[in-house]
């Protein structure tokens, strides 16, 4: 887990990126992904409750926590937009990441 990317504290986006790569790697059960995503038990009580409801994450036949194919899908979109952030937090000089679409100016 890096630095937060905006302000001292991580955002929600961050928790979650965070919680689906620990859980990307072959499943965790919820002691590891506390540590591993530096979690109170409460936070993590109610982000694995939002993620599952989601359905981001399902338990195995072990009991631990897996991402789902949609999981999946929302780790590359986050993943993608974790990049631009630090792109912009860096003051990435080669310009934003691939797929970034800038808004139009409407003045």
């Amino acid at each position: 887990m890096a630095r937060p990317l905006i302000g001292g504290r991580r955002s929600t986006i961050e928790i979650v990126y965070d919680i689906l790569s620990v859980c990307q790697r072959g499943g965790a059960n919820k002691t590891a992904i506390m540590y591993r995503s530096n979690l109170s038990y409460d936070q993590l009580l109610r982000y694995l409750a939002l993620l599952s409801e989601q359905e981001f994450l399902r338990r195995n036949d072990t009991g631990q926590f897996v991402v789902t194919e949609k999981g999946e899908l929302a780790l590359g979109q986050v993943a993608g937009a974790m990049r631009i952030l630090r792109d912009l937090q860096e003051g990435d000089e080669d310009g934003p990441t691939v797929g970034y679409r800038p808004a139009l100016n409407h003045s």
